[in-house]
């Protein structure tokens, strides 16, 4: 059988040859021409698409990511946000419950370092039926001796302010350091203490600053006080 088809096939190339190879050469142009071309361009389109896809995808991983993100930073914020307002409303609950301490003690008032200022924190309990002369003579007499450092004068006065503000850093107790302000003492005889302290220090200018009992001055006074001898070595 195979020696009758291979004369058949021999002689259909005699014959038709040419035909043969035209037509081959023929297919061949046409597929490049326009075949490849089309399958190609479907290839391309398809990874294109497919691209395109995976992006889509990508960008909307990205965009929840971003958007849990942002979630999470105002929860966060608002959680902070709260916890500040919180903090400041308790802070205004202290600061109306001090303000009303503050009017139920009607006979003392508050110095400028947070403590009691009123003439009953001196040492000895003074009358006040004697004479404005004698009785601030004998306020000044009891606040020497009362503590290691006194500063008198007047709450609004920025030199006094600035000399409690210095001692006041050292933190030091009560039983050390105390203020006295004139303009919250109102059972003081405001003149004539200033006519005493004039009498004895040749000043009437606020702050009066006593350490030991011994009249130093004012506020450059206790500054260079501190700078060579500091204020708690006592």
């Amino acid at each position: 059988m195979l020696q009758d088809f291979v004369p058949t096939v021999w002689t259909f190339f005699e014959a038709y040859g040419w035909l043969t190879v035209l037509i081959i050469i023929f297919t061949y142009f046409m597929y490049k021409k326009y075949i490849y071309n089309v399958i190609r361009a479907q290839s391309d389109k398809r990874k294109v698409t497919e691209q395109n896809e995976s992006d889509r995808q990508m960008r909307e991983l990205v965009k929840d990511r971003m958007q849990l993100a942002r979630e999470r930073q105002q929860k966060e914020h608002n959680e902070k946000e709260r916890s500040e307002r919180m903090k400041l409303e308790q802070k205004q609950r202290e600061e109306t419950e001090k303000r009303r301490k503050r009017s139920q003690e009607g006979e003392k008032g508050w110095n400028i370092i947070g403590h009691y200022s009123s003439t009953s924190s001196t040492a000895t309990t003074l009358v006040s039926t004697k004479k404005p002369q004698e009785y601030a003579t004998e306020i000044i007499d009891n606040l020497l001796g009362s503590t290691s450092i006194t500063i008198i004068g007047y709450s609004t006065c920025p030199k006094f302010r600035k000399a409690c503000q210095l001692v006041a850093t050292y933190r030091l107790d009560i039983s050390m350091f105390r203020v006295f302000e004139f303009d919250k003492q109102p059972d003081w005889p405001v003149e004539e203490i200033l006519v005493v302290l004039e009498n004895r220090f040749q000043t009437r200018e606020s702050p009066f600053v006593f350490i030991r009992g011994e009249y130093i001055g004012g506020l450059e006074e206790i500054r260079k006080h501190d700078k060579s001898r500091g204020l708690d070595k006592f």
